[in-house]
């Protein structure tokens, strides 16, 4: 596997990523804590439109100055994450994870650990202090960032918020 920064050229290549998945369980916020519920969904292939709005926000982030790294398994793109280089939070020492796709049969096979690795040395690089992401309330999705470090955000960044209020939001300390 090789792990790299993407160019903008290839910023579209996001729909190679297969992120299908069946979701059997959703967690949900309430009452300040995490409350999982038996919910079936299932996420379907990218469409035209996901494409172009993926696109869109990687291509803006980029434009930002900041960070797409990607996982290749030979020529194929198979996994990407994104750094957003604006700083957020009332104290401007957060960087949020916004963008992070592993393709279906990739899965559990150490790419999304090596992706949030790569963006938790780049965000303490440019001086962050903790990395912020608004997660996919799937089970699965918010295990796999608690198990990297990620905790239920003490401060909720209003912006992120807004535009995904059913997300759960979290960070994670650098050190």
């Amino acid at each position: 596997m090789e792990y790299r920064l993407l160019n903008k050229e290839e910023i579209k290549r996001v729909n190679e990523i297969d992120r299908t998945e069946v979701i059997e369980h959703i967690y949900y916020y309430r009452e300040e804590k995490l409350e999982l519920v038996k919910e079936f969904c299932s996420v379907n292939k990218w469409n035209h439109e996901e494409v172009q709005i993926h696109t869109s926000s990687l291509n803006d982030i980029c434009n930002r100055g900041g960070f797409i790294f990607g996982a290749f398994d030979g020529s194929n793109l198979v996994g990407i994450i994104s750094l957003d280089n604006e700083f957020i939070g009332r104290n401007k020492d957060q960087l949020n994870l916004a963008g992070f796709w592993v393709s279906k049969d990739y899965r559990k096979m150490g790419i999304g650990k090596t992706l949030v690795k790569l963006v938790k040395e780049k965000a303490k690089e440019m001086g962050a202090k903790k990395l912020y992401v608004s997660a996919t309330p799937s089970e699965n999705t918010v295990n796999f960032y608690m198990n990297r470090g990620f905790e239920l955000a003490k401060e909720i960044v209003g912006k992120l918020y807004e535009l995904e209020p059913e997300d759960i939001h979290m960070e994670c300390i650098l050190t």
